[in-house]
């Protein structure tokens, strides 16, 4: 019988005698506890209700997450700088690694060209023809010119047929990179192994 029950318990919810005890199951009608199945849109509803999250409850979230950014920001800020001067020393490296394997392999001398007006790195063979691909030091990170010789804002170290780098012509053996707020990194030429070390 409960599912007779049941249409009529929503056939006259609206107009007589119902009231609900719990969030269960269990109803008053005409003075009588009964079981009403627990469906339809009332069921719904209160399912909604219950899972839903209050403007309180997602206020506290959003402090929270404000509350860790502010914390967290000033801490990251200077790592990412590090990173970028990191990085910047990576592209030296490995631009003066490849002037010294195109030098072994042609057997010629090639220079590596150090751009302090775009902050950029080139391969330059005997006649300045650019060989391979020219590579930029990442934003906001820059050559250092106050040491070495640097005409027209170029510089460059010649890499020899047998591994070995010249650094005559950049007046230095340490190339320096830095950020817009004076933030360096040296990277020493080792001429007798052609390598690059950073500090």
């Amino acid at each position: 019988m409960i599912p007779d029950l049941y249409s009529y318990f929503y056939r006259k919810m609206n107009k007589k005698g119902f009231i609900p005890l719990d969030m269960t199951r269990n109803h008053l009608w005409d003075d009588k506890v009964v079981k009403i199945p627990c469906q339809g849109p009332n069921h719904l509803l209160r399912q909604r209700h219950i899972t839903g999250f209050t403007l309180v409850e997602m206020l506290v979230v959003i402090a929270i997450i404000i509350l860790i950014s502010v914390v967290a920001v000033p801490a990251i800020t200077p790592f990412l700088k590090g990173q970028r001067l990191n990085k910047g020393a990576r592209i030296v490296q490995a631009s003066a690694l490849a002037a010294r394997t195109i030098a072994i392999n042609s057997r010629k001398t090639r220079r590596l060209v150090f751009d302090s007006t775009y902050s950029k790195l080139s391969i330059i063979d005997e006649d300045s023809t650019v060989v391979g691909i020219a590579e930029f030091l990442p934003d906001t990170i820059e050559f250092g010119t106050s040491t070495g010789s640097w005409t027209a804002g170029t510089s460059t170290v010649s890499f020899n047929p047998n591994g070995s780098a010249d650094t005559s012509t950049l007046g230095t053996d340490t190339v320096t990179i830095q950020d817009k707020r004076g933030n360096t990194k040296n990277l020493k030429i080792i001429s007798y192994t052609g390598q690059i070390k950073s500090d």
